[in-house]
């Protein structure tokens, strides 16, 4: 096959000695590998000129913002941001001037080197994730509540821990502090489950009441891991309990919070080693009670006085909580009008089953391999699962399937709360009246 690509000068030559022994035009391509016209130009060249006129600059032009300078200008400057990805621009230009072998050349400005780089795509500079719109912060106490996770953090005497802490956005206090360690010394990671972190939000409501909303991260403990995620049990208690639940995708986001794990590890974990768990426990409650009410901070809001002196309002729990009151404050009906907003795309396996929050929903086999939209209807509680790509695995086109309506698996209060089994893992405390008994109650005429 004759070349497509740009012949070497030794090539060249080749075809010119050829030529020179009395082979045709034809005959030197198909030797050398070229099209005739190819042969026939580089032979004519060499006798009307010689050898030096095989040696030529030809081709396309040199184009991008560093056409105009040294190659050798363009190599170092794509090579020193590939071998130091995190490296701008301009370090990257002050770093062509201290190059030896540069030295004299014309450089490039920062901004001639950066149009060089976006060229290459993704392979030079990642692409950025999308800006979230800016939420604007919390004007009132339990408003926002900044929640994350600190996972298998080695501590002296026990082992790994994970720390559940969340953090109040407008008062800086920080609300919730629940240590969870490893079961056995042998493990090295421990993860929050929504049943603990259930828990951790009961002991937190209990003492501070419900805020508005819990801002997190996108950790698994929130959805499954699909590119549509399926909201876990505990973002649906979230919700059923009248809290909004905010994601956010970078840490910066939950900066208060980030600084409380900070905290806690130079005042409570460093250099220090304890018995238990219970121990420990212990002591973080009253590091963290000492901060909020007796120690100055610097958080911004709080004019150099502790958190609970700065906003005394953080002591009264705006809507009241005890887990005796859970069913009467859980409304089912929230969690049907969360999930009706909501779409799933999801792919059906070989046997007619899709997963949707880690239960199984048969379709039959007639969907093996297709490719699902799964929306929520919330007056008969229905899953409607919609054909969306009509082909298998064996790039068939099957007929039209009509949706299917399937009833919602594992999302019943009693599913998402866990009450009344949930109740008797809580810490021992005053039991507290039934909501229904705590409201005033009209007085009959004539009592």
């Amino acid at each position: 096959m004759p070349a497509t690509r740009a012949t070497t000068v030794q090539q060249r030559q080749a075809m010119a000695h050829l030529a020179d022994q009395g082979h045709s035009y034809q005959a030197v391509a198909e030797q050398t590998g070229v099209s005739f016209w190819t042969a026939r130009k580089w032979i004519r060249r060499e006798r009307h000129g010689g050898l030096p006129a095989l040696v030529t600059t030809g081709g396309r032009p040199a184009t991008g913002p560093l056409s105009s300078f040294h190659p050798l200008v363009r190599s170092v400057a794509l090579r020193l941001k590939r071998q130091h990805r995190t490296w701008g621009a301009a370090y990257v230009v002050k770093k062509l001037g201290e190059h030896p072998a540069l030295t004299g050349q014309r450089l490039p400005s920062l901004v001639e080197v950066w149009r060089s780089w976006r060229r290459f795509g993704d392979r030079v500079l990642p692409r950025r994730r999308r800006a979230q719109p800016h939420r604007p912060p919390a004007g009132v106490a339990h408003g926002v509540w900044q929640r994350d996770t600190k996972e298998s953090v080695p501590v002296g005497g026990i082992g790994v821990v994970t720390f559940n802490q969340a953090r109040d956005e407008y008062g800086r206090a920080t609300v919730m502090h629940r240590i969870h360690p490893a079961d056995h010394p042998q493990q090295r990671i421990v993860k929050l489950t929504s049943a603990q972190g259930q828990q951790d939000c009961r002991i937190a409501f209990t003492h501070w009441g419900l805020p508005d909303a819990i801002q997190t991260d996108q950790a698994s403990i929130f959805g499954d891991a699909d590119p549509s995620p399926f909201p876990t049990l505990l973002t649906l208690w979230w919700v059923g309990l009248g809290i909004e639940h905010r994601l956010v995708s970078s840490p910066r986001h939950n900066g208060s919070i980030e600084r409380g794990h900070r905290t806690l590890n130079e005042r409570t974990l460093i250099d220090q080693a304890f018995s238990d768990g219970s121990a420990l426990q212990t002591q973080v409650d009253a590091d963290w009670d000492e901060l909020n009410a007796e120690c100055p901070s610097r958080a911004k809001g709080c004019q150099g006085q502790p958190p609970l002196v700065s906003h005394p309002e953080l002591l009264i729990p705006r809507r009241p909580y005890r887990p005796e009151w859970e069913r009467d404050l859980f409304d089912l009906r929230r969690v049907d009008a969360y999930l009706a907003t909501r779409t799933w795309i999801r792919l059906v396996s070989d046997v007619g089953q899709v997963s949707l929050g880690g239960q199984r929903y048969g379709l039959g086999t007639a969907w093996a391999g297709q490719t699902v939209s799964v929306s929520f209807d919330a007056e008969p509680r229905e899953f409607v699962f919609t054909q969306v790509k009509p082909a298998t695995k064996r790039d068939t086109r099957p007929p039209e399937l009509s949706p299917v309506r399937l009833g919602a698996k594992g999302l019943s209060v009693e599913d998402i709360t866990g009450v009344p089994a949930a109740l008797d893992d809580l810490p021992r405390r005053q039991l507290m009246l039934p909501l229904s008994m705590c409201g005033p109650h009209p007085v009959s005429p004539g009592v």
